[in-house]
């Protein structure tokens, strides 16, 4: 579970117009729900977006006067329809709709598409937890303005919350598409590895490839060939040279991250 950090207590105090029990809830499953995409955990980021606008809506219900029933009790939608219901020009459309609407979307995807996926080209978990990472940002911007509205303006709002997302890859840099891994002490097939991954579920062009590898310190085009070689059992080859992570190379590459859990990764 994530801690607690200096940021999160600021934005806490920034979203004191709501009730704090549920802000630090939301505030605690954006985190780990961040912290799940920075480590490409789909489902964990998914799962827990899920959470978040769940104290979200409780959020909202509270401020907006409402009673919560027990925790086993709560029901996401019937709430989100109570605040839908509420008279327009009570609270801003924010609270009554657009919010609650995001929210849905996110609840709606943790419901019903999870592991159910066919196989395809593109990572469905993957793409669902873009979209759940983009509207989770947007309901805590759109939240802190609400708490400063005519104070805080909407950019200043959405910069708070980049600072709690910080940099998704700190670890690989990405210099007008050339990729770097700035991590020490990593083998040329361990860096291939990590390349291949940063890139899923898009492909590698195999010349590219060999080229960002000799671009790290130390590795000679001898030895990113090599590299190469070591890593075909983990990679899909189109027959036109473009590479692909497959899931085993994929799981290999958690592992390399697994070891280097004092990065941001």
């Amino acid at each position: 579970m994530a801690k607690p950090t200096h940021r999160h207590q600021h934005v806490a105090q920034l979203l004191q117009a709501f009730e704090q029990e549920h802000v630090n809830a939301l505030l605690r499953h954006f985190s780990e729900s961040v912290n799940a995409f920075e480590n490409s955990k789909w489902e964990t980021c998914i799962s827990n977006g899920s959470k978040f606008v769940e104290a979200v809506i409780k959020a909202l219900a509270i401020h907006t006067g409402m009673t919560l029933p027990s925790a086993r009790e709560f029901k996401f939608n019937k709430f989100v329809t109570q605040l839908a219901q509420l008279q327009a020009g009570s609270f801003d459309d924010s609270i009554r709709l657009l919010i609650p609407r995001n929210c849905t979307f996110v609840y709606d995807i943790a419901s019903n598409r999870g592991t159910r996926h066919d196989p395809g080209d593109i990572d469905p978990n993957k793409m669902d937890a873009i979209a759940v990472i983009h509207n989770i940002s947007w309901v805590l911007a759109e939240m802190v303005r609400l708490s400063h509205k005519g104070v805080l303006k909407p950019d200043d709002a959405a910069n708070v919350v980049d600072g709690l997302m910080e940099k998704r890859y700190p670890d690989i840099e990405d210099i007008d598409g050339r990729l770097y891994v700035n991590l020490e002490g990593l083998s040329a097939p361990d860096i291939a590895l990590l390349l291949l991954d940063r890139k899923y579920p898009g492909r590698f062009g195999r010349d590219e490839l060999l080229q960002a590898l000799m671009r790290h310190d130390g590795i000679k085009k001898s030895n990113a060939q090599v590299a190469m070689t070591r890593i075909k059992k983990y990679i899909d080859d189109d027959g036109n040279g473009n590479l692909k992570l497959r899931a085993n190379g994929r799981q290999k590459a958690a592992g390399i991250r697994s070891l280097r859990k004092d990065h941001a990764w």
